[in-house]
């Protein structure tokens, strides 16, 4: 094939013209003219573009229901808590870190914040976002203040021994039920 005549793609229409004018022969084997021939090919054309359309919306429906398991909307109120996934200074997205606490200063639009961390207030997409959960790493217990009472009887905190305290938020995973 001589590619310097090349002029573009080659459909029906085009095929027509050429023979019409005389420029192109059409090969023998077909058996019916050229515009019979070409309304077959163009009624093909039209089966097998419907065809396509048909499957890539099914395809694409597909592909969104899997894409969307694991993904939830992020939204964020003004004063809220948040971490920050900023990049590292080098090029690989594998080494980014996330920072904070940040607090929301301001809501952009439904997935775009002003945060403020460490004095700089920028606008960030939710996408860089996480909520900010609040881990209780020591419980302070003051034996002055709290009197208990064991079968229908006050004890003051001194007669109680209090060994150690723990506590578990429900939102938690890593205990187990």
């Amino acid at each position: 094939m001589d590619f310097s005549i090349w002029t573009g793609p080659r459909g029906p229409l085009t095929i027509l013209k050429n023979h019409w004018i005389g420029t192109e022969k059409l090969p023998v084997s077909f058996g019916k003219s050229a515009v019979e021939y070409l309304r077959d090919v163009q009624q093909k054309l039209e089966v097998a573009a419907e065809y396509a359309s048909s499957h890539a919306e099914v395809e694409q429906e597909r592909y969104k229901k899997y894409q969307n398991l694991r993904s939830a909307d992020k939204h964020f109120e003004v004063g809220q808590h948040v971490l920050i996934l900023i990049p590292d200074t080098t090029a690989s997205k594998l080494f980014c870190k996330w920072k904070g606490p940040a607090t929301v200063v301001a809501v952009r639009s439904p997935y775009s914040y002003e945060v403020n961390l460490d004095a700089n207030v920028r606008y960030y997409h939710a996408n860089h976002l996480r909520k900010y959960h609040v881990r209780v790493e020591s419980v302070l217990y003051n034996s002055s203040v709290y009197q208990f009472n064991v079968d229908d009887e006050c004890l003051n905190a001194d007669d109680v021994d209090v060994n150690a305290c723990a506590v578990v938020y429900t939102s938690d995973r890593e205990s187990g039920e």
